[in-house]
């Protein structure tokens, strides 16, 4: 799991997941019913006012989903410890 605070890491993330799944930003955005230059933009961190109804449908495109988590600061260590408990 990715954790994304910030537009560029959204962006960042949906272009990973777009690579990996081997599709064109264009390919994308017709699955997505959206503009080339709107995936374009998402995936630079340039739409940091984009309609989320658009980023759904880029993310569902992507047969991906959004999970929302406590954000905190934790140190590697403490998070490793949490995901591992009493192991």
């Amino acid at each position: 799991m990715m954790v994304v605070t910030q537009e560029k890491e959204l962006g960042a993330a949906l272009k990973s997941r777009r690579e990996r799944a081997r599709l064109t930003q264009g390919e994308l955005a017709e699955r997505a019913g959206v503009s080339r230059s709107f995936v374009i933009g998402l995936e630079r961190g340039l739409r940091p006012r984009a309609e989320l109804v658009r980023v759904f449908a880029v993310i569902k495109a992507l047969d991906a989903a959004v999970t929302l988590v406590d954000h905190r600061s934790q140190t590697p260590e403490d998070a490793l410890a949490e995901l591992l408990g009493d192991l």
